[in-house]
């Protein structure tokens, strides 16, 4: 009734609510596509899923439309769910049940009816905590400490009213201070208790069939009742550990009994992204993934240990599990920069799944957006994939974000964190978008039905879904297919969108029933069968890319010494048939190619006959014609036969022209009200001048703000072989009328900066900044300082200014302990696990098992690193690299990856073992004798005195005592503010003990 009498209320133009805008089909084409074609909706097709796991328990996730079970298999290629179960132990059988006893020394009860005709029984346990997610263990904790504290505060009632009633009696002092002991000790327990989770009883045995595990989830050793679950794949089977936690698990066991894989999820991520692609709502089909007739396999990639960190291992292994669980397409909504496009081992194996064994693969685009080039591995940088950039349409503001479209005005557009390309090897990096939010299923534990999640890793699996109902189509309507002619087809029929930047899109929002219709036109071209390989290489020999000397995939001019001069380009395009093509099909082929490029600054052949050897063809571009800002085209290949098919391969081109300087040396600019609206970006491009070791940028209003404006800063240079994040800033600011925005970020001379200023795409209002940046240089010479061990000193560090008359207050300190270690053993030994282990084509994978020891004087902050193998996952040419660290009771107290976390620990001895995997042993061999650095931080940083010459160092510095530094130390100096134009130099003393 009030409503009616709501003169707001009873205006509104929603009668209904907007559920197209929950789960995101319309601007696709995918909703029109089902309704269309009801049986087109995934039938017949298999979506692996490598995430964090999927809840089989969730909601949407248990049958597809056309009734069968949703998640075919379930696995955890991490090992963080592995258990030993290699303990063989006898049953006593007697009148109701079997009695064994359990890995945990407790007395277990097993029920005579289970099948077992060796009576062979293996056990083994595994701590509650080492499978849970950790926001799962803090909500438990939570609870358990909250109950366990409700009941010692009432014992705590009782003996303080015991104690008042004793304080009257003078004879009761010995029963006094007992008492007050006990008060004392459950005031002390009330802080300290921390719940330490159950300890699981696993029994396997074989039951004539199949392997099969029990898991004491109770844990009162009664197991009468419990189901023997077999591997997921075989009996779909899951239970649910307990109804506090809600945690679904199933089972796989491998290594004929003697190891048992307990499958949890490692957070919700999966599930949501599971849901996205195929979720089915029988009963509310607004709900629905994009194709609710798709099964999924699951993948967990998502190592629980690392805080669901991918890691090598985990993705090689997923090799095997989608090629035995056939599946048509994967997802993989994960990634991380790369040094080096196109290269590295989990890269290599995607590649050959694409082109061998005909999967197709989709994956995210990345997150680090907006500047140019900050595309993540494997999804963008790994030329086979489908990498996806996030959409955001209208319909999603109002559904998802209850946001003000209409009266905002509001037009469809690009998240603004979504990553742009190109690759740094001139790829374009994102080839297509999809929406990149979604209400969408999440995990039982998590004690929610479903959740609000965006990025690109929503708009992967949405494109995902999208190309399950093209292919649900093509096997029903008997068209043949490949992933080459599915791309090529994805590519020449999305829909661009005018306001987004083809850096951003790619070629476009995903077109599911062009895409189909475009397969089904062009299935009887000879291009259908194949892919053509590209590369290029400028005339100089070296390729114009910022990813090493190897060919690349594309032009990307972007240095400014690069951007001087015309460039001529040498490609080789070879048409590339899967290797079990006919040789008759081989010596039978022939196109003739129509070249072209729209941009004037391009210059082409116009034509070229091409066999099944390839072709090569040269052509220039040049940059000096160009304005300042970002320009891209392409060298397409077309069908001289029939130009509708749009192009057959293409050739990126990005060149990046800086400002032009505003002051002789260009070391200064300034942009007055540049204006902002939501979404709206500013990219700005600089040479940065010689000398110049870091840039000042702010940013302020220009004028009067009505309310807060959330602003994305990113600024980013590129240096040959290192990922984007080396030298980046990316930040989020809120903007209020006061504000001024500051940001430093380190350079390089004779590079381009670039630095993009965008107002949030949710962000409402529009508004004008006045944007500047500064360059500054100041060279120290040596930036840093190794110490002789065991004797007094003085080093000299020589500082130059560079760019201005500066002052710097120079200040040193010592942080950190490097302490080098070399394994005490090193082992090389196969893998037994054929169906985890042994990669297609039979190649068995080996593991480098490297221990090392050490010990700890005092409770430190202590790292692991390896520098070898740190900092680089889809890059490595290695399998895994996993550390472990183990206490003097051989308890397990951190683990670690490529980005190895610092981790406190206490007085004591040490071991670590290093686990590194690859199927050529001798590249493992190679890795024998590697150093471990233990970095350890000191408990408050030693200061180190600096004076202007030797002399005043001697004379009046007082010596400095380093009691907790061993073997040898980085001395890194901090600039404050800067010194003088001339060259000068600061003596830094120092005693060694």
């Amino acid at each position: 009734k009030p409503c009616d009498n709501n003169p707001k209320m009873a205006d509104a133009k929603v009668s209904a609510f907007p559920s197209t805008g929950i789960m995101p089909k319309v601007e696709t084409q995918a909703l029109e596509f089902v309704r269309k074609n009801p049986t087109w909706d995934g039938r017949g097709t298999i979506v692996a899923i490598l995430d964090t796991g999927c809840d089989p328990g969730a909601i949407g996730l248990q049958t597809t439309s056309d009734g069968k079970t949703k998640v075919i298999d379930i696995v955890d290629t991490t090992g963080s769910g592995d258990l030993d179960t290699d303990k063989e132990v006898e049953g006593k059988t007697d009148a109701d049940c079997v009695n064994i006893v359990g890995a945990s020394g407790k007395s277990l009860k097993l029920s005579k009816d289970w099948k077992n005709p060796t009576g062979k029984w293996y056990v083994g346990i595994k701590p509650e905590f080492d499978l849970y997610p950790k926001t799962l263990i803090r909500r438990i904790k939570k609870e358990q400490k909250s109950k366990f504290l409700e009941a010692q505060r009432k014992r705590k009632f009782d003996l303080s009213c015991t104690l008042t009633q004793l304080e009257a009696k003078s004879d009761k002092k010995e029963e006094l201070e007992e008492i007050k002991a006990q008060i004392d000790a459950l005031s002390a327990l009330e802080q300290s208790y921390d719940p330490p989770g159950r300890v699981f009883d696993v029994v396997t045995f074989h039951d004539g069939k199949n392997w099969r595990a029990v898991v004491d989830t109770k844990c009162d050793g009664d197991l009468t009742k419990a189901k023997p679950m077999a591997d997921y794949r075989i009996e779909h089977q899951y239970e649910t550990f307990s109804a506090l936690d809600l945690m679904n698990y199933s089972v796989n066991i491998y290594n004929e009994g003697k190891v048992v894989s307990i499958v949890v999820t490692a957070g919700s991520h999966g599930t949501h992204v599971a849901g996205i692609v195929a979720a089915h709502f029988p009963d509310d089909p607004t709900m629905n993934g994009i194709a609710p007739g798709a099964q999924i396999v699951s993948v967990k990639i998502g190592d629980t240990r690392l805080g669901s960190m991918e890691t090598n291992t985990g993705m090689c292994r997923a090799i095997n599990a989608i090629l035995r669980n056939k599946c048509d397409l994967v997802n993989m909504s994960y990634g991380e920069p790369t040094s080096t496009p196109n290269k590295g081992r989990f890269p290599e194996l995607c590649s050959e799944l694409v082109n061998k064994y005909n999967v197709i693969f989709v994956s995210s685009a990345g997150n680090a957006g907006p500047a140019l080039t900050t595309v993540g591995a494997p999804g963008s940088t790994t030329k086979e994939l489908i990498g996806v950039g996030a959409y955001v349409s209208p319909d999603m503001m109002k559904s998802e974000y209850a946001m003000r479209t209409e009266s905002k005005g509001l037009a469809e557009i690009q998240y603004t964190w979504s990553s742009r390309g190109p690759t740094a090897n001139g790829h374009l990096g994102v080839c297509i978008s999809a929406p990149g939010g979604a209400i969408a299923p999440i995990p039982q534990w998590t004690l929610e039905r479903n959740t609000l999640m965006n990025g690109t890793s929503m708009a992967s699996p949405n494109a995902c879904g999208g190309l399950s109902l093209v292919l649900s189509a093509l096997k029903e309507s008997g068209i043949s297919y490949n992933p080459h002619s599915v791309r090529r087809a994805v590519e020449n029929s999305a829909r661009y969108v005018e306001n987004i930047e083809r850096f951003a899109q790619g070629y476009g929002l995903l077109q599911v029933k062009n895409c189909f219709e475009y397969i089904k036109k062009n299935v009887k071209s000879a291009e259908s069968s194949f892919n053509y390989l590209v590369s290029v290489v400028s005339g100089s020999g070296c390729a114009p890319t910022h990813s090493g000397p190897a060919k690349a995939c594309g032009v990307y001019l972007r240095e400014p010494q690069e951007v001087k001069k015309i460039v001529e380009v040498s490609a080789s395009v070879v048409p590339k048939f899967h290797e079990d093509t006919k040789k008759t099909i081989l010596q039978e082929f022939q196109q003739k190619i129509l070249i072209r490029s729209s941009a004037y600054w391009v210059e082409t052949p116009d034509c070229m006959v091409m066999n099944s050897g390839g072709r090569g063809f040269s052509f220039s571009v040049d940059p000096t014609q160009l304005t300042s800002g970002s320009h891209y085209t392409e060298v397409c290949g077309m069908d001289s036969t029939n130009l509708s098919k749009g192009p057959l391969f293409r050739i990126p081109i990005t060149v990046i022209i800086p400002d032009v300087k505003q002051d002789k040396l260009g070391l200064s600019y300034k942009y007055q009200k540049v204006a902002f609206s939501p979404g709206k970006l500013d990219r700005k491009y600089f040479a940065i001048p010689s000398g110049a070791t870091w840039a000042h940028i702010q940013l302020k209003p220009a004028s009067k703000i009505d309310t807060v404006r959330k602003f994305m800063v990113a600024s980013l240079w590129l240096s040959g072989q290192e990922g984007y994040r080396d030298h980046e800033i990316n930040e989020f600011v809120a903007v209020r009328n006061d504000s001024v925005v500051n940001y430093n970020i380190s350079v390089s001379a004779n590079h381009t900066l670039e630095l993009v200023v965008a107002q949030y795409w949710s962000s409402l209002g529009v508004c004008e900044m006045d944007v500047s940046i500064n360059f500054y240089g100041v060279q120290v010479s040596p930036s840093s300082i190794i110490l002789p061990v065991g004797c007094p000193g003085v080093s000299r560090v020589d500082v130059t200014s560079t760019t201005h008359r500066l002052l710097i207050e120079p200040k040193a300190s010592f942080t950190h302990r490097h302490s080098q270690y070399r394994p005490l053993k090193a082992t090389v030994k196969p893998l037994i696990d054929a169906v985890r282990d042994v990669l297609p084509g039979n190649r068995c994978v080996s593991q480098l098992l490297l221990e090392y020891s050490f010990q700890l004087t005092s409770k430190f902050s202590t790292k692991v690193t390896f520098p070898f193998l740190n900092s680089r996952l889809y890059d490595s040419p290695f399998g895994s690299q996993l550390y472990m660290i183990f206490d003097e009771n051989k308890r397990t107290v951190a683990s670690g990856d490529a980005w190895p976390d610092a981790t406190t620990l206490q007085k004591g001895k040490y071991t670590v073992h290093l686990h590194v995997r690859h199927d050529d042993t001798k590249l493992l061999d190679s890795l024998k004798s590697m150093v471990m650095v233990l970095v350890t931080k000191l408990s408050k940083p030693v200061s180190v005195s600096a004076h202007p010459s030797y002399c005043s160092s001697v004379a009046n510095a007082p010596k400095l005592c380093l009691e907790y530094i061993q073997d040898f130390c980085f001395l890194n100096l901090r600039q404050k503010n800067t010194y003088t134009r001339a060259y000068t130099h600061i003596h830094i003393q120092y005693t060694h003990k």
